[in-house]
């Protein structure tokens, strides 16, 4: 029989233990927020908003019906959601509990529609108009432009591997009835880099061949604009707009063109991953468009398959790890020339988080851009230049001028230039980076060459 002593340590072992487990279901354990956008006027929803949860830096994308949930720390008592939606931009603060669907009423500005809108078409069926115009639209004639390139990273929210390059890009052009499609061929002069960071991230390397393939009218089928997804997605005016030209919104809950640097993305059984939203800038005479950007954001409750086979293990090395994505977006701008439009300007940024697969640590955060610009177009291309052409971008021997590239007109897309070299410059000036970087690189290729005869 046990003492009156045992019995009482034994039930204070116990409350000890309750009292440790709800300690740690509060401090670990997770909450879901779930709430519905409405529109303060006439209380219909908002849909396809992107959510932005302050505290735990984590995006949503609401639905047709402007509903979302977001998963949260069970330890949170209060989160900041800054909403960004066609016609309304508003940050509010939700308090916990959060044991009911959050009804959140927003000002959204309306605008009547422009006259330009006005011809008895729907957005889809613009959209539809638009990408079936494609053949008649846009350049079909191989031709090469010389232009500029900009590859950099943000990891761990520092700035690091500058790259910038003069890429003569050579588009070969097919056409058909129903599309265009390009094989491009690169040619480099004139090279610079910061000092190398290598990472996980690096598989895309300094390559405009990758953005350049993210080009949504002369690589369709891999496009949000691919004809038989069109289906997928939810088209509206934006009346907010003060254009002549059709502004259209799209989005989608269940498909998404965004890859997110992984290379075989398609075979990874990734459905369901990410949502997308962006907006269509189309020309009303032509039916060109003009202007194509894409969000993609990471469902908040998608969850990766974490037991083999899994669907985000990369290897990188002699190491393995497991990403999750967070968020990108894209944008492609066009401009027309004699009678023809032509890519005038691609950018791409996304960024994924990285976790060492024993413990389930996370490792790194890394945010990769990339900007293109064109910035003339020729269709007489000689010989001996053609012979220069690559189907990828190779680092020949090339010395670095600095005075060259002083005359470079080609501002940051996603960053300002002062931001990313202050952070360049924790390892030296960076025009010295520039210099050892093209130094090294010419005595790589050396050995190289020396190694093989």
């Amino acid at each position: 029989m046990q003492s009156r002593s045992e019995n009482e340590l034994r039930f204070k072992y116990c409350a000890a233990l309750l009292c440790m487990v709800i300690f740690w279901q509060r401090a670990f354990g997770q909450e879901v927020l779930k709430g519905q956008l409405l529109n303060k006027a006439d209380s219909m929803p908002v849909p396809f908003a992107a959510i932005l949860a302050k505290e735990i830096n984590r995006d949503v994308l609401a639905n047709e019906n402007g509903e979302f949930s977001l998963s949260l720390p069970g330890n949170i008592s209060r989160v900041t959601l800054k909403i960004s939606a066609i016609g309304c931009n508003a940050t509010i603060v939700l308090t916990s509990p959060f044991h009911q669907t959050e009804r959140i009423y927003m000002d959204v500005a309306t605008n009547p529609l422009n006259e330009v809108a006005i011809r008895g078409l729907s957005a889809g069926e613009i959209v539809r108009k638009a990408v079936k115009s494609i053949p008649d639209n846009y350049a079909d004639s191989s031709y090469f432009c010389f232009s500029y390139y900009r590859r950099y990273q943000k990891l761990n929210n520092r700035y690091v591997n500058l790259y910038e390059a003069q890429p003569a890009v050579m588009f070969r052009l097919n056409k058909t009835k129903t599309a265009i499609t390009s094989t491009e061929a690169f040619a480099v002069k004139h090279v610079r880099s910061s000092k190398f960071y290598p990472n996980i991230s690096n598989v895309i390397e300094d390559n405009p061949e990758y953005l350049l393939l993210e080009n949504p009218i002369y690589h369709l089928q891999t496009s949000s604009l691919r004809p038989d997804r069109l289906s997928e997605y939810v088209y509206s005016f934006d009346t907010t707009a003060k254009s002549q030209d059709y502004v259209i919104n799209y989005a989608s809950n269940n498909f998404s063109s965004e890859t997110h640097g992984i290379l075989d993305y398609a075979n990874r059984g990734l459905k369901g991953e990410i949502g997308e939203t962006g907006q269509l800038v189309i020309d009303p005479e032509s039916f060109a468009i003009k202007k194509y950007y894409r969000i993609a954001l990471r469902h908040d409750d998608y969850i990766y398959h974490f037991l083999p086979p899994q669907n985000n293990k990369v290897s990188y090395g002699y190491h393995e790890y497991f990403f999750e994505f967070r968020d990108a977006d894209l944008v492609a701008e066009y401009e027309p020339i004699n009678g023809k439009w032509y890519l005038k300007r691609l950018t791409h940024r996304y960024k994924d988080d990285f976790y060492i697969p024993v413990f389930n640590t996370k490792d790194c955060s890394i945010e990769d851009f990339f900007e293109w610009s064109a910035h003339s177009d020729s269709s007489y291309v000689t010989k001996d230049f053609v012979d220069k052409f690559y189907p990828m971008v190779t680092r020949p021997k090339y010395d670095y001028d600095r005075f060259y590239w002083d005359y470079i007109n080609f501002p940051f897309y996603y960053a300002s230039k002062e931001s990313v070299y202050k952070d360049l410059e924790r390892d030296g000036p960076v025009e010295e980076q520039f210099k050892r970087e093209c130094e090294e690189n010419n005595e790589r290729i050396d050995e190289n060459t020396r190694h093989h005869k």
